[in-house]
């Protein structure tokens, strides 16, 4: 634990020198630059140092305690299968845990992704079963939390008639409506 508290007051004392720089020459762009590299070091060694009790307890061969309530297994499978189900860019899988047996409900798009989130629910420790009731297949009302993302929400028929009226009244107005 020294050796990393010694590498992060390095780094702090770096970010810091960078810092300076960045505060004396603020508007060239050496000044510009020391400011992006002294917040991405500050940002690394912030991770670092987040990171380094979970890497430590996986490092020495420690397991989660298996025997925990059902509540506490359900938020370790949501977390487990969490950054899965983005990586494959699926709908969200609803999980309920009844004595240590995950129960999964949702809509995936075919048997291997299926069969990769069943897989990681296993690999939780203190998941002693899986009862799947995932769909397979996305009906046509299911998409992807990706698609849309992109496009661009059609305007309102009231929002499209004050366009209009401001436009004839000889207002330069903006195309993008405003939330809510």
């Amino acid at each position: 634990m020294t050796l990393m508290k010694r590498l992060v007051q390095t780094a702090g004392m770096a970010a810091g020198v960078i810092g300076v720089l960045g505060a004396v020459a603020p508007e060239s762009s050496a000044g510009r630059a020391a400011r992006r590299l002294a917040r991405r070091l500050t940002r690394d060694v912030r991770y670092a140092a987040a990171s380094t009790p979970g890497i430590l307890y996986r490092l020495s061969g420690r397991h989660p305690d298996p025997d925990v309530s059902d509540d506490v297994l359900a938020d370790r499978v949501r977390s487990a299968i969490g950054p899965l189900e983005k990586r494959l860019d699926l709908p969200r899988v609803h999980v309920m845990v009844e004595e240590h047996v995950a129960i999964l409900h949702g809509d995936v798009p075919d048997d291997d992704d299926a069969g990769a989130i069943q897989h990681a629910v296993m690999r939780v420790s203190g998941v002693n079963g899986v009862v799947s009731h995932l769909h397979l297949g996305l009906i046509s009302g299911d998409t992807r939390p990706s698609e849309g993302a992109g496009v661009a929400s059609p305007h309102s028929d009231p929002w499209r008639g004050l366009v209009d009226t401001a436009r004839q009244a000889g207002a330069e107005v903006s195309e993008t409506e405003p939330a809510g």
